[in-house]
């Protein structure tokens, strides 16, 4: 969680966050959703302050999660979770959902959320070795 945090914290850029690849995996590590909207808050506090679209980038953090939770994949869960968040945020911007400029804004944040939910879903893997069904084997 530590390094997740770290990584909000350290300047990358608004659209490669973990934030969203860790609210579609908080479910499997047995966390609330309030952890990605908390973090996301605190981390809004030192970067952005109050802006026009939180609630639903909030909405938006808060739907990951769930999407997460119900769908089994957890890499179609983040994929699905990008594509809320582009069409819901871009929604009366600039830059309206699926013009070229919100896509290839959009792709940087479909890319981190991916690859932090790989890097979630392959800590988990090797650190659960032997276990099914969620009984550890012994």
């Amino acid at each position: 969680m530590a390094v997740l945090v770290a990584s909000r914290l350290i300047g990358l850029p608004a659209n490669v966050t973990p934030l969203l690849g860790l609210a579609v995996f908080a479910h499997r590590m047995n966390l609330s959703p309030w952890v990605t909207v908390g973090i996301l808050a605190v981390t809004d506090v030192f970067f952005l302050g109050l802006y026009a679209h939180m609630p639903v980038v909030y909405a938006c953090m808060f739907s990951a999660y769930f999407i997460g939770k119900y769908m089994n994949n957890v890499y179609a869960s983040g994929a699905t979770s990008v594509l809320v968040w582009h069409v819901l945020v871009n929604m009366g911007l600039t830059f309206p959902p699926f013009s070229p400029e919100a896509m290839l804004f959009d792709m940087r944040l479909l890319v981190s959320t991916l690859a932090f939910t790989a890097l979630l879903d392959v800590t988990q893997r090797l650190t659960h070795i032997g276990r099914l069904d969620n009984k550890q084997v012994l």
